[in-house]
């Protein structure tokens, strides 16, 4: 019946369906163009069917041409109905796949533009890319099971917090046992601030771990959606459907900042109480992070002494250069602190940007955002300066730290803190926070943050030191303005006797 219908409404001339028919005087119709070209050439305008003259201008078939258009719309509805998707080229069906070109082709364009080429049945490349697809959305399928029965690295991670809270906990009681008949509701505010940071940590994990699951989730069902197409349209967005496959699963990195921040319950915890007690406390200039220790060594408990450890401390990577924070970073004003080195033969101590730890690093220097000394030996050089180093004449077990500005440039300075003699300064960045920090060497003994002698407060020895800070350069400035005046002196004195 379809063939008979479209013998019926093709030209006679071209025998393909009426492309805007023309109506001649004897009856018959023709495409435009089939008529054209042989009037265009004979001398007489005659019917290519009957030969009769039609001296008239040939009118537009109206009700031919709109047959035809909707007998093309009913074929495609047709075909679509069929689930055939056909050649645009050639109509026959597309039941190839070319691996050269990576598209998928009919019989008859294998024979004609891809006679060289790599082809298989379209089947077979479906069952092979559906196979890709299935491998690389595994990992995700497999993550998105761990996330629903919590065993993933979100469930180490809050036990590590349990575990924090717990020992932080040990620690602030042990620290209120001196001090029981006064400080029970001091106590009491402190360990419920802890609880409630707990909760609020554990409330983003489990957010976190919920968002993760449905993201994951919805992910994975889009990817699932996409193998539902039919054949060519899953091999047409095929390279779009693996790669969405691949990264559906979550990454693995994991933020510091979702542990417990132990140092701001623990840093100088009995210093801040003393000042409510009135008694003696020791007091660290700076507190070490506990949450940026390295694998393979501890903080002890007053946050002040770094020591190898056989046991890893953080579920958060850390990179290679085993790199400590101090818990506060300083954007102005003067500030001083201790390193015990011991007998360390490789260390190194500075100040760096908060922001340089976030990516492993290929080295340490200025450019990175790391400003300090490097022990080698018995040699030491600054960071931006790996060429040029100093040869101890004194071996320090204790460098002094000084942060703060001098001549109107920001400098940190290091000191024999037995002495008091200057080692080297650097100019650092105005204006930014800046976090000291320290790098054990392999062999490490321990490198610990001694506590101030505070008389009668903090203040007023920061307020001593501000005095005598970087007393050598003045000393240098006035030993110049001296040689300067005695070199005048002398010229004048010279010119007064010629």
């Amino acid at each position: 019946m379809a063939s008979s219908l479209e013998d019926d409404l093709s030209c006679p001339v071209c025998c393909e369906l009426y492309q805007d028919p023309q109506l001649l005087l004897c009856g018959h119709s023709f495409c435009r163009l089939c008529l054209d070209k042989p009037w265009a050439t004979g001398p007489a305008r005659t019917c290519p069917v009957c030969r009769r003259a039609s001296p008239q201008k040939p009118v537009a078939n109206l009700v031919l041409r709109n047959t035809c258009e909707t007998y093309l719309r009913e074929k495609e509805r047709e075909k679509e109905c069929d689930g055939e998707v056909r050649c645009s080229q050639h109509g026959e069906k597309m039941s190839l796949f070319c691996k050269t070109d990576e598209k998928v082709i009919c019989s008859e364009c294998r024979r004609s533009s891809h006679s060289s080429h790599r082809v298989q049945p379209l089947i077979h490349a479906v069952h092979q890319r559906k196979r890709q697809v299935k491998a690389a959305l595994r990992p995700a399928e497999k993550a998105l099971e761990s996330l629903r029965h919590d065993s993933s690295r979100h469930s180490k991670l809050k036990g590590k917090i349990q575990d924090q809270v717990q020992q932080t906990e040990r620690l602030i009681r042990k620290d209120f046992e001196t001090f029981r008949q006064f400080l029970n509701e001091e106590e009491e505010n402190r360990v419920a601030a802890l609880k409630l940071e707990e909760q609020e940590k554990t409330a983003k994990v489990d957010k976190s771990v919920e968002q993760q699951v449905e993201s994951l989730w919805d992910r994975v069902r889009d990817v699932e959606d996409e193998l539902e197409n039919d054949n060519v349209t899953f091999l047409q967005n095929f390279d779009s459907v693996l790669l969405r496959a691949r990264n559906a699963a979550p990454g693995s990195e994991l933020d510091p900042g979702a542990l417990i921040d132990v140092a701001k319950h623990l840093g100088n915890l009995k210093y801040k109480v003393w000042e409510k007690m009135k008694d003696i406390c020791p007091h660290y200039p700076i507190v070490l992070d506990p949450n940026t220790t390295p694998a393979g060594f501890s903080i002890s408990e007053n946050l002040a002494e770094l020591r190898k450890s056989t046991q890893d401390s953080s579920p958060v990577p850390h990179h290679r250069n085993r790199i400590v924070l101090g818990s506060e970073g300083y954007t102005n004003g003067f500030h001083c602190w201790d390193v015990e080195v011991g007998d360390n033969k490789h260390w190194t101590i500075g100040v760096c940007r908060g922001t340089a730890m976030r990516n492993p690093l290929p080295d340490i220097s200025p450019g990175n955002g790391f400003w300090g000394l490097r022990r080698e030996g018995d040699s030491c050089h600054y960071l931006y300066s790996t060429n040029s180093r100093t040869w101890w004449n004194i071996i320090p077990r204790t460098v002094r730290v000084k942060l703060g500005q001098n001549l109107r440039q920001r400098t940190v300075s290091f000191y024999y803190a037995s002495t008091g003699i200057m080692i080297g300064s650097i100019k650092v960045p105005d204006d930014e926070k800046l976090f000291p920090f320290l790098i054990p060497g392999e062999h490490l003994s321990a490198m610990r943050i001694p506590p101030d002698h505070v008389t009668p407060t903090v203040r007023e020895k920061f307020n001593l030191i501000r005095r005598f800070v970087d007393v050598d350069v003045v000393f240098f400035i006035i030993l110049l303005f001296v040689i300067i005046f005695y070199i005048a002196l002398v010229l004048v004195l010279n010119g007064a006797k010629q």
